[in-house]
């Protein structure tokens, strides 16, 4: 897990370059501030792996920043941001690890995750978070540690199986309901739906598992956040979801 320093004094940048980094990567940011001279006095207190500095800010620019923090000792990779990029070979002239333009987005956090990892050698030992143990073929389980997982609903589980087997990518809400409500009445199915997805954000939420399914465009997208162990094939003849018996599980291996 990289420790990193977030300068920026635009507030709703830095709220998101937080919130993707946390979200999309291996990173635990362990100090944000708005004002650089906030920045200079922190900074040498607190244990970090690298820094993302905004180059444009009043009185003190990243770059300056930069050279301070080395001057005084700091010898960690800095990443700058901009929205500009005419200050690229000034940042690396104050031998910047990487230069991204602002908004960052999720490709940029994969692609800094790989540079700090060629930077060091190495990733970090991670800090332990709870997971899930996932055998999607032949007999399918959930399993938590060494205990099964319960769920509130035979449902639940099938739409935590769907919603894996689509992760990262958007669902739409009436494709679950076709693929998993079939021939229920539209209405009811809706409602199905919505009861569903509370009661797995719920379970999650008490498994204390990192699981994040967001609403968005009329359906659904799942986010494990590195939550799920999906165990090898218990033999090479085990089909998809086999022990479960969903219809679209059989459909959604002839389609890969």
């Amino acid at each position: 897990m990289w420790k990193i320093i977030i300068v920026e004094d635009e507030k709703p940048i830095l709220g998101l370059h937080a919130r993707l980094l946390e979200t999309y990567g291996p990173f635990q940011i362990v100090g944000c501030f708005e004002s650089p001279f906030d920045a200079l006095q922190e900074i040498p207190k607190l244990d970090l792996d690298a820094l993302v500095l905004d180059i444009e800010m009043p009185r003190m620019t990243g770059l300056q920043l930069a050279q301070n923090l080395v001057e005084n000792g700091i010898d960690v990779p800095v990443i700058f941001t901009t929205a500009h990029q005419q200050y690229a070979v000034q940042a690396f002239r104050v031998q910047a690890l990487d230069y991204l333009l602002k908004p960052m987005t999720m490709n940029m956090v994969k692609q800094l995750d790989e540079r700090l990892q060629k930077y060091y050698g190495q990733r970090p030992k991670p800090i332990p978070k709870n997971t899930l143990d996932v055998q999607l073929y032949g007999e399918a389980s959930v399993m938590r540690g060494d205990q099964l997982v319960k769920w509130p609903t035979r449902l639940t589980e099938e739409l935590f199986y769907y919603l894996l087997l689509h992760e990262n990518k958007l669902c739409h809400k009436w494709r679950i309901i076709d693929d998993l409500w079939t021939n229920v009445e539209e209405k009811r199915a809706l409602s199905n739906l919505y009861n569903t997805i509370y009661r797995m954000r719920q379970l999650l939420m008490e498994l204390d598992i990192p699981i994040v399914i967001e609403r968005m465009n009329e359906g659904y997208i799942m986010n494990t956040n590195n939550s799920i162990v999906v165990k090898s094939k218990e033999g090479p003849d085990a089909l998809l979801l086999e022990s479960k018996g969903y219809l679209w599980a059989y459909a959604f291996e002839s389609a890969r």
